[in-house]
């Protein structure tokens, strides 16, 4: 049985059927993967200013969405309307430049033996001459920011200054692994309560963990048959105590569950009420440095 890469019969489905797939397609919410660029292989995230790029996926398909413009009326005249219908509100945020900028400005906080050296680190790469500095279109009712970096500190702290933090309203986190068991991701509360803050529209923050071969028992990596029939979110995103029971775990990942707890205690008394929920990022590819993507999983 060859399979189907390609659907070269669309036009011919009767119009209801195909404004539904529009629709659907139009109203789906994409999840915008911050992850290091290509540049920053070479660089010491501990003391120098990483290189960002943003990764636009299809958060129903975990197909990689590579223009990330709004709709336009070159698409054809019906599925134009469909997306106007939507409503959606699209804003352009040049992502790896704001975050660079945030950094070297000396506003967003970082760890003091990395600030010591940022003067003499501040990479002319900053300019908009990359690639990476197209525009990236953002709805933010609908979408999610997901930092998916294995350094996720500098990129957090960033979030602090960048000039669209009032907007984002949905924000994943990746918790880092770490060699030192006493060493959790982010530091102490206070300065994570004070990103937090700063973004005054926030309502929901995912703890992502992105599973590691060694913590699997008695497989080494998820099998079909451990990922099917795990209830996922809209973005994909298995929730974490779900995870555990259905991959057979020997016990909670204790790095990853002290961070959503220095998370949890950073939100005691905000003002407004931050969701916080614990997640797994089950179909995480290893990819080469610089990119992004997940398995597209028949299991979803």
């Amino acid at each position: 049985m060859t399979s189907l890469n390609t659907f070269e019969c669309f036009n011919d489905l009767p119009k209801e059927l195909r404004i539904l797939i529009w629709e659907y397609h139009f109203e789906s919410a994409r999840l915008l993967v911050i992850h290091p660029s290509p540049e920053s292989q070479m660089r010491n995230p501990k003391r120098e200013v990483l290189l960002f790029c943003c990764t636009v996926l299809d958060s129903a398909t975990n197909l990689v969405i590579l223009d990330e413009r709004p709709p336009s009326p070159l698409i054809n005249h019906e599925a134009y309307d469909i997306a106007l219908s939507c409503k959606r509100i699209w804003t352009p945020v040049i992502f790896g430049k704001d975050l660079a900028d945030s950094v070297t400005s000396g506003r967003a906080r970082v760890p003091l033996q990395f600030a010591l050296t940022l003067a003499s680190n501040v990479p002319d790469e900053c300019n908009d001459t990359r690639p990476q500095a197209r525009p990236v279109y953002v709805d933010w009712d609908r979408d999610m920011l997901y930092l998916c970096v294995s350094n996720a500190e500098q990129a957090f702290w960033a979030m602090r200054s960048v000039p669209w933090r009032e907007n984002v309203k949905k924000l994943a986190v990746l918790v880092p692994q770490s060699e030192f068991d006493r060493a959790i991701p982010f530091g102490p509360t206070d300065p994570i309560r004070e990103v937090l803050e700063s973004m005054t529209e926030l309502q929901e923050l995912f703890v992502v963990l992105v599973p590691q071969a060694d913590v699997l028992v008695p497989v080494t990596t998820p099998t079909p048959e451990v990922l099917t029939g795990l209830p996922r979110d809209e973005f994909g995103f298995v929730p974490y105590v779900e995870y555990l029971k259905k991959a057979g775990l020997a016990n909670n990942h204790i790095l990853y569950a002290r961070t959503a707890m220095s998370f949890r205690e950073a939100m005691v008394g905000m003002p407004r009420k931050i969701k916080l929920k614990r997640v797994v990022d089950v179909d995480c590819l290893t990819c080469s440095f610089g990119y992004y993507r997940r398995s597209l999983s028949p299991y979803r």
